[in-house]
Parts: structure tokens; C-alpha cells; sequence
């Protein structure tokens, strides 16, 4: 972990630094690896993000950034009307009460599709906080709110499908390394192959590094596109599947 990233040994102990290109997707495996509960923050600019973690899995996301927002999310997946999503939204400012549950009195929208639509904007905020590449972040540990709604998964594994996701080229591959960069799966590569959803390409990298093997020789070799193999290496490193050797 990068010396912006690296957290302190005390578990109850605030922690915070400057955000660098692998900095948030280091500081989410680590706090599942020591099974932490509190609020993680990432700001920079103008937008702050939030993730809310008990025993090291992401529970809800919070986010200021406008296109984070619910309605956001329900109108470009069109399961609603702009109509009825602006009646609904009125009600909404007028009762204080939450979208969803406004949408769901009013028979809009059923109740499983707002829970399915929620769970949809909770993710793509965590990806948003894994974007960030610069700014600040902080991590307080203590207890964090009780949702009706929460995700319920592994920090680790939602670095792992967020660094998969990235666009930054230049991010990816300060991560993993030239050519010549040689990896090695590690003695947890099974284990952690069972429990996060690999790909077939990902699965045949993992079988190439049961040998020193150079991120040249898993680029020859993969049918995956030499930009995937790079985001998938940068993902089982984080994941704790492979190490360079």
C-alpha cells in the first residue's frame, strides 16, 4: 500500500491522506481485510462521496455529485416517464420524504424495482469513489446508520469490479507495471478465485502465474485485450491472488 494509503495499526484510530492514482481501491481491500465499521470519505473539487462499512463489507454509499442522485438513475433506465418522475419528486420535497418511498405510494414504481434501482446508485457511487484519482480521503471508524436497503458486500470485492471498470490507461498502468513486470499467484489465489466472479480470462491468467510469468508473456497469451489483462492483474493483486514476484 502506497505510504498515502497506508492505515494506522490501531483499528479505532481515524485514518486519512492525500488520494493518488490506487490510493481508494488499496484503502477498500484493506478495510476488509481488517474488518472495519465507519464511514469512508472521498472528496475532491466539489464532490464528496461516502461509503458505509460494518466488518469490512460496503453496506450504503452516499454522494453531493448531482449525477449520483435517484431520479438520476431511474429516469436513465427509463422505468419511468419524466411526467410522472416530476409529480413524484414534488410530493417528495413536500412530504420529506424519500423518493423510493414516495414512488412506492403513488404505484409508480414497485417496491422491488426501487430496491433493485438503489442498489444500482449505491454501486455506481463506490465506482465514482474509486475514480477519483486525486483529492482527499479519510476513513472514521464507529457505528454508521441503519438502511432498509444495503448492499452487503465485501469492500474488497467492489475495488475489485471497480478497478476492472476503470477507463484511465495511465492509472492502470502505473499499477501493474512494464512488460518485464513479473507475477506469481499467491497461496490464497483458489480461495479468493471462489469467491469473487471471475472471468474465463481471468481464471487462465491466475493458471498462467502458478510460474513466474511477465505481464508480457500474460499478454501474448490471454484472449482478453492487453488494456483488460492490465485492469485484471491490477485487480488480483488487489484481491490478494496474485503478488509480482
Amino acid at each position: 500500500m502506497s505510504a498515502s494509503a497506508r492505515p494506522s495499526t490501531t483499528p479505532d484510530t481515524p485514518l486519512r491522506g492525500e488520494i493518488q492514482g490506487g490510493t481508494i481501491p488499496e484503502v477498500f481491500a484493506d478495510l476488509e481485510r481488517r474488518r472495519a465499521t465507519g464511514t469512508l470519505v472521498a472528496a475532491s473539487a466539489n464532490i464528496r462521496r461516502t461509503a458505509q462499512l460494518r466488518d469490512g463489507r460496503i453496506q450504503f454509499a452516499t454522494s453531493t455529485d448531482r449525477d449520483d442522485r435517484f431520479n438520476q438513475v431511474l429516469i436513465k433506465a427509463g422505468v419511468i416517464s419524466l411526467k410522472n418522475l416530476l409529480r413524484a419528486l414534488e410530493v417528495a420535497l413536500a412530504t420529506r420524504d424519500r423518493l423510493g418511498e414516495v414512488l412506492v405510494k403513488m404505484k409508480m414504481i414497485p417496491q422491488a424495482e426501487v430496491e433493485k434501482r438503489v442498489l444500482s446508485q449505491v454501486r455506481g457511487i463506490l465506482f465514482g469513489i474509486v475514480d477519483h484519482a486525486s483529492g482527499q480521503w479519510s476513513f472514521e471508524p464507529g457505528p454508521i446508520p441503519v438502511e432498509t436497503i444495503r448492499l452487503d458486500l465485501p469492500a474488497g470485492a467492489v475495488a475489485f469490479e471497480a478497478v476492472r471498470r476503470l477507463n484511465s490507461w495511465t492509472r492502470v498502468y502505473e499499477q501493474v507495471g512494464g512488460l518485464n513486470a513479473e507475477y506469481l499467484a499467491t497461496n490464497e489465489a483458489a480461495a479468493v478465485a471462489a469467491r469473487l466472479p471471475l472471468f474465463p480470462g481471468e481464471r487462465a491468467l491466475l493458471d498462467m502465474c502458478g510460474n513466474p510469468t511477465s505481464l508480457g508473456e500474460m499478454c501474448d497469451g490471454s484472449q482478453m485485450g492487453d488494456f483488460q489483462v492490465c485492469r485484471s492483474v491490477w485487480g488480483l493483486l488487489l484481491a490478494g491472488a496474485l503478488m509480482k514476484s
